[in-house]
C-alpha cells in the first residue's frame, strides 16, 4: 500500500528512515549498487521527497506501528446496535488505526479497496489501516468495540 514520507531520521548506525503517514517507518538507503537515492544524502533532497509515497509492506501486513497508543474506545455495539455508518464503507483519519475486538459471535470485516474480507471472533482482531475505507456486517447475534490508535505526543 502507497504511503506517504512525512518525515525523516535516522537510525543508530545512522541510515536514513522515511516516516510514513501511517505511522510506519522504513529505510531509504543510498547503497550503490544495490539501490541508487542520492537524494536521501541531503537535506534538500530529503525535503523534496516529502509527500512522496512508499510501498508500506507493514500496511499491507495490516501490521500496527508498535510505538502506537490507545486514545479512544466506541461503547460495546450488538448486531441490532450497530450504527448505519459501520455498516458501509467508511475510514479513519490519515495517522489514525483501529482494533475491532469481538467479545461474543462473529463480526465480518471488509476492506474491499484491498479485497480483504476477516471473520473476527473472540481472540481474533480486525486491525483498522487509517485512512482505508472498511465496513463490518454482523453473522448473527455479536457483540464488540472498536478502540482507535495514534502515536503518542512525544512520537507525533
Amino acid at each position: 500500500m502507497d504511503r506517504a514520507m512525512v518525515g525523516f531520521t535516522t537510525d543508530v548506525d545512522g541510515h536514513w528512515i522515511a516516516l510514513l503517514d501511517c505511522g510506519h517507518r522504513q529505510h531509504v538507503r543510498h547503497d550503490p549498487p544495490l539501490v541508487e537515492r542520492l537524494w536521501v544524502t541531503t537535506e534538500d533532497g530529503r525535503r523534496g521527497r516529502l509527500g512522496q509515497h512508499l510501498e508500506c509492506a507493514r500496511c499491507d501486513a495490516f501490521e500496527l506501528p508498535e510505538h502506537f497508543v490507545a486514545y479512544k474506545q466506541t461503547p460495546d455495539f450488538t448486531e441490532a446496535t450497530i450504527p448505519a455508518a459501520l455498516r458501509k464503507n467508511h475510514a479513519t483519519k490519515p495517522g489514525v488505526w483501529g482494533r475491532i475486538v469481538v467479545t461474543d459471535g462473529r463480526l465480518r470485516y471488509r476492506v474491499a479497496a484491498l479485497n480483504r474480507t476477516f471473520e473476527l471472533v473472540p481472540g481474533t482482531v480486525g486491525i483498522v489501516l487509517p485512512a482505508v475505507p472498511h465496513h463490518v456486517e454482523p453473522i448473527g447475534p455479536v457483540r464488540f468495540h472498536v478502540e482507535f490508535l495514534h502515536a503518542p505526543p512525544e512520537s507525533a
